[in-house]
Parts: C-alpha cells; sequence; structure tokens
C-alpha cells in the first residue's frame, strides 16, 4: 500500500491535497526514501514528478553509492512505475487515517513521558494538541436540514408510514414508520407478542402493506412464532392447520418472503446492525428487547437499559426502519386497564426517552373462569410524538389466531 500512496502522490495536485498530514513516519525506511526525495521534488518543482526522475535525483545525490545500493533503489523504483495508483479522494482518506494514528501514537508517548516524570512533556502535549486539533476532528458534516417544505411534509406524513391493522388505533395513530422507534409493553400473558404479530402478519398488517418484517426473537423460539404469524395471517387455529396445512401455507404465501424470523438469544447489537445491513428490513420487532446483548460496564441495570434503549432508536436511524421493542410492564400494572409508561419494566425514563411512540396493553384481572376468559384489551398511547393522541382504545385479542381486532 505505501508504493500505491507513493504512486497517487507523484501527482503534483494530489500531493498538495496531502502534504498537511504527510508524515514520514507512515511510511517504511525502504519506503520512506522515496518519500523524502518526493517530497524535496515537489517543493522544487511546478509539475508532476515521474519514478524516473527521482531515481536521476538519487543518483546526483549518492554519487558513491554502491552497484547492490543502486540495484536495491532501482528495484524499488521500477516497484513504483508497476504499482498501481490509489484513487487520490481514497488515498486522501488512508492518509489522514494514517495520520491521526500517528498523532495517537505521538500522544501515547508523551502520556508515558509524563508518567516517567518529564515535566516537559505537558507542555508538548499541549502544543501539539493545538497543532493537530482542527485537522483531528471531522470537517464534513454534510447538509443542514432541508428547508423545503413539500420534503418536511412527505417525511412526516402518515404517508410514510406503515399503518396498524387496527381501526380504531389507526384514526388516532396511523402507524410507524422509517428511523420511528415505539415500545409495546405489558404484564406477561397479556398479548404482547400476539399484538406485534397482530400488526405485522395479520389481515392489512404491514407485511400485507409490503413491508419487509425482520421478526428477533430472544425468548421463546421463533418456530413457535413463526406458526402464530401463520395463524394469524390465516386465520386458522392450530387444529385447523394441522388438519389441513396445505390451505394455511396457501394463505400464508402471500406475505411469506416478507416476514423472517431470527432467534438471537446471543446476539448483541453490532450483529444485529450486521444483520439488518444485510437484509435491509422496513420494520424491526425485538421481542424482547430488554434482553438484547450491550457492551459495556454499568454501575446499575437501569444504566444499562437506558444505553441500550438509546442504541436501540440509533439502530432505527442507521438503517431508516422502524423498530418496535417489546418490554415488560412492572406489577404496578397487574390487572389494571389504564396503564402508562410509568409502568415500564426497568430504567422507566429511560426507555420513556428514547421512545417516539410507547403502546401499553392493559387488561381485567383475571375471573379465574377458564370457560369464559376476558378477551378485552386496553391498548394505552402515553407518549406519542408522531400524532400527539394520548389515550386508550379498546379492542379484543383472538389468542387462538394470534390476532387483535376491534
Amino acid at each position: 500500500m505505501e508504493v500505491q500512496l507513493l504512486k497517487t502522490l507523484l501527482t503534483k495536485d494530489a500531493y498538495n491535497e496531502s502534504v498537511p498530514r504527510l508524515r514520514r513516519s507512515i511510511f517504511s525506511d525502504e519506503t520512506g526514501v522515496l518519500f523524502d526525495l518526493l517530497g524535496a521534488s515537489h517543493s522544487k518543482y511546478e509539475s508532476d514528478i515521474k519514478p524516473d526522475d527521482l531515481y536521476s535525483i538519487w543518483l546526483s545525490e549518492n554519487p558513491v553509492a554502491t552497484t547492490a545500493e543502486i540495484g536495491d533503489f532501482r528495484d524499488t523504483i521500477d516497484a513504483l512505475k508497476h504499482a498501481d495508483p490509489i484513487t487520490p479522494e481514497i488515498a486522501a482518506d488512508v492518509i489522514e487515517n494514517l495520520w491521526r494514528r500517528e498523532v495517537g501514537r505521538d500522544i501515547a508517548n508523551l502520556g508515558l513521558n509524563m508518567s516517567e516524570g518529564d515535566v516537559s512533556a505537558m507542555s508538548r502535549l499541549q502544543s501539539l494538541i493545538e497543532r493537530t486539533k482542527d485537522g483531528y476532528l471531522p470537517d464534513n458534516f454534510g447538509e443542514p436540514t432541508t428547508d423545503d417544505i413539500y420534503e418536511l411534509l412527505a417525511e412526516t406524513s402518515d404517508d410514510n408510514r406503515w399503518k396498524f391493522n387496527i381501526e380504531t388505533l389507526a384514526r388516532n395513530v396511523y402507524g410507524i414508520g422509517p428511523s420511528e422507534f415505539g415500545i409495546v409493553f405489558a404484564r406477561p400473558e397479556t398479548g404482547k407478542s400476539a399484538f406485534v404479530i397482530s400488526i405485522c402478519a395479520g389481515p392489512g398488517g404491514f407485511c400485507s402493506q409490503g413491508a419487509k418484517v425482520l421478526y428477533l426473537g430472544n425468548e421463546e423460539k421463533t418456530t413457535r412464532t413463526k406458526l402464530r404469524a401463520i395463524q394469524a395471517c390465516s386465520g386458522m387455529t392450530r387444529e385447523q392447520i394441522s388438519d389441513n396445512p396445505d390451505l394455511a401455507m396457501s394463505k400464508y404465501l402471500s406475505i411469506k418472503d416478507r416476514l423472517i424470523m431470527k432467534d438471537v438469544q446471543e446476539w448483541d447489537l453490532d450483529t444485529i446492525s450486521s444483520y439488518c445491513e444485510k437484509i435491509n428490513p422496513d420494520v424491526i420487532v425485538v421481542d424482547q428487547s430488554d434482553k438484547i446483548n450491550i457492551a459495556g460496564n454499568y454501575n446499575a441495570s437501569h444504566e444499562r437499559i437506558r444505553e441500550l434503549y438509546r442504541s436501540l432508536r440509533e439502530l432505527a436511524k442507521r438503517h431508516d426502519a422502524a423498530l418496535l421493542g417489546v418490554s415488560q410492564a412492572s406489577a404496578d400494572a397487574e390487572g389494571r386497564t389504564r396503564i402508562d409508561f410509568s409502568m415500564l419494566e426497568g430504567s422507566k425514563t429511560g426507555k420513556a426517552a428514547e421512545a417516539d411512540l410507547i403502546i401499553g396493553i392493559g387488561k381485567h384481572n383475571s375471573s379465574g373462569d377458564d370457560d369464559n376468559p376476558d378477551h378485552s384489551r386496553f391498548i394505552n398511547i402515553s407518549k406519542n410524538k408522531l400524532s400527539g393522541y394520548h389515550g386508550c382504545v379498546i379492542c379484543n385479542i383472538q389468542p387462538e389466531v394470534s390476532r387483535y381486532v376491534e
């Protein structure tokens, strides 16, 4: 790579573009000689430099060089002549990265000198930072947010969102769109997973609207979840599917290619991000989000949760996808129909601060009558940056087919 960089730097414009960050230390001793000759030549001459020019200059500066030394340098020049130059823009980035690495090494060495009692190292460190800070920090910040009113309206329009297939909910909160982060939470056995399965795989759900949905499961195996998705799509119970699997699959084929499920019990956020990069989903469901692994050391669990949810929000933005994280409700929500994000389990403030939309699912206390269970569910919107609506929508769960209906 060093010879290829030097081949690029033979051009006067490329050299002048990179010279503020060029250091001899980024080259080996062998190629460093070429770099010294190249720098001196560009300082003296206004034209591009050719490899044979460097050879002639070296011969004139080393009149007593031995035959072996001349042969070695000739080999280096031949390697330079036959090397492919790096694209100038890429060469500039490579040089900048190498320069930053060298600055970091200098800072580390000065820090070591300070630890050994060198009192002058501090002033040299301050001088180094002052000289390099402008070039070290990025200076390409991209374009500011647009002032185009039509683009702003389109970006925040419901036309840009995937619609919830529960009509009473959609009238108040239409749906969720790219880069938006929502949380769905409830007590155990309320129907959290059934809710996200229903809005993704049920009739008129995200998949039916054309969205590619990535469902990441780290609690129950997604083989069970996938069967529930087939139930939601087909409207058939497990027993009916068992009796006529071909019919169930024929109905499921309409969304089969748009619903991807993965077991991610050991995955961390970096792995999830890499997988999203590979398949480019429109909607990501993480069930359950609190259990995703995240690197780092934290003094308390709420600090880990806060950083996890901040990272999930960034994941949605990075992949321009709608993301729904499924979470538990605390014991405060037990047997309650009206719940809000203060009843989230774990870091309540940390979670709520990151979300655009928070949906809490409440239900009545169990009556203990297994023959006549209460299937009413209360969808509570306690945070909503998407439409501004805050309130409760009442609907029913059909657990035998994993659907939510009005």
